[in-house]
């Protein structure tokens, strides 16, 4: 085991991925347009140069080159300009976990045995390191052997990254349940009862409430400059973000009326009532536009998994979700960068589909009519002639 984990090659923090890609000139030229065109779930392969419209900010553009590929392989060419596309494949698995799926170990299974080839990089990144399989380790190893590494870094990964979390929710179902009446809570939170009054408690969920929300908003500056990053790396760029829905323990509704209505003399906890609605009201702080155009002009193939688990039952709690603007603002991005969302409490089936999705695609090369180095976000569209396809593309780039 400590053989192969040196294999296991810690890059760099998460914020920083730059030493691993390489560097290029990029060129907004030629505009590379990766489409995929489905009729039902069935992909179309048998469209030609003729059968597609692309338009820049609704502008008809000249297409200058068709590139059918599979995989890494490029199976059809029509060049009215030779672009020479890089084909090679890059996947990045982004974990972003409270606990740990033991499902997943389907996904690494499928990986390794049915998709990695061996010129093809791999990069896991969790909330505690990003590893990268250099390639002798799929010369090396048994695909069992790998995939059940990357399952145990995942695990042991998802238990420290998430500490901090599990233990504020923790502590927010005792408050909870104290809040609620439950003696048993009640003891385990106070010395001597006196932290079981209202007027203390409420405070302390307060405190925690607010303490959650810092810990599981997605970092969007990390995302940002990830995608950047990507854009300066060739090829196929294939990203999949595992996220776990999330619930937080609230007081149910019946709980507050029956303190509003015990409480009525009491101004003090009125007043905690009225704060705790407040935070019960979350507003995204996500900028779904910004995040959908710099990810759309990295050019990566962005698949959201959202992995639907169901809240627990816990007695004389209201388990409320808080993934929605989270899921809102991903499912966006995948359809500005043309990938797939995939929403289930099986993240392998999620993957699977994913994977099937981005084996096939188009490319089509056009050099725009009006070059302007603006540096303002050019939207794109592109159309199947006379057929009513469905198309994922991405959606536009920055011009500059």
């Amino acid at each position: 085991m400590k053989k192969f984990i040196l294999l296991i090659v810690f890059l760099l923090t998460a914020l920083n991925l730059s030493s691993q890609i390489e560097q290029h000139e990029v060129s907004v030229i030629n505009i590379a347009v990766p489409v995929r065109v489905y009729d039902g779930n069935k992909f179309i392969d048998d469209l030609k140069i003729e059968d597609f419209e692309i338009f820049e900010d609704g502008i008809p553009q000249k297409i200058e080159a068709l590139y059918l590929t599979k995989k890494t392989h490029i199976t059809r060419a029509e060049e009215f300009k030779n672009f020479t596309p890089k084909v090679s494949r890059s996947f990045f698995l982004i974990f972003q976990l409270t606990e740990y799926e033991p499902k997943l170990g389907e996904t690494f299974d499928y990986l390794f045995n049915e998709v990695l080839l061996p010129e093809d990089k791999l990069v896991i990144i969790t909330p505690v390191k990003n590893y990268s399989l250099p390639k002798q380790a799929l010369k090396t190893y048994s695909k069992e052997q790998l995939s059940k590494e990357m399952q145990s870094i995942i695990r042991k990964d998802t238990k420290i990254g998430s500490m901090q979390y599990r233990s504020i929710m923790q502590s927010l179902r005792r408050i909870v349940q104290a809040i609620s009446g439950d003696s048993r809570a009640i003891d385990s939170e106070s010395s001597g009862g006196e932290a079981s009054s209202l007027g203390l408690l409420f405070p302390r969920y307060r405190q925690a409430l607010q303490d959650m929300e810092k810990l599981r908003v997605v970092d969007e500056k990390w995302f940002l400059s990830f995608a950047q990053q990507l854009k300066r790396m060739e090829g196929q760029k294939n990203v999949f973000f595992f996220y776990q829905r999330e619930f937080r323990p609230e007081l149910s509704q019946r709980v507050i009326d029956g303190i509003l209505s015990a409480n009525q003399d009491k101004p003090n906890i009125q007043g905690e009532i009225q704060d705790l609605f407040q935070l019960y009201h979350r507003y995204s702080r996500l900028d779904a536009n910004r995040i959908k155009q710099v990810f759309a002009d990295s050019s990566m193939y962005f698949y959201f998994i959202f992995m639907n688990k169901k809240p627990e039952y816990v007695m004389g709690v209201q388990m409320r979700e808080q993934s929605e603007d989270v899921f809102s603002t991903f499912k966006e991005v995948t359809e500005a960068t043309g990938g797939l969302v995939d929403s289930s409490q099986n993240p392998a089936a999620g993957f699977k589909n994913a994977i099937a999705a981005s084996e096939n695609c188009y490319l089509l090369y056009y050099s725009p009519k009006d070059n302007k180095q603006d540096g303002k976000f050019k939207k794109i569209e592109v159309r199947v002639k006379n057929k009513d396809y469905k198309i994922t593309y991405r959606h536009g780039y920055f011009s500059k």
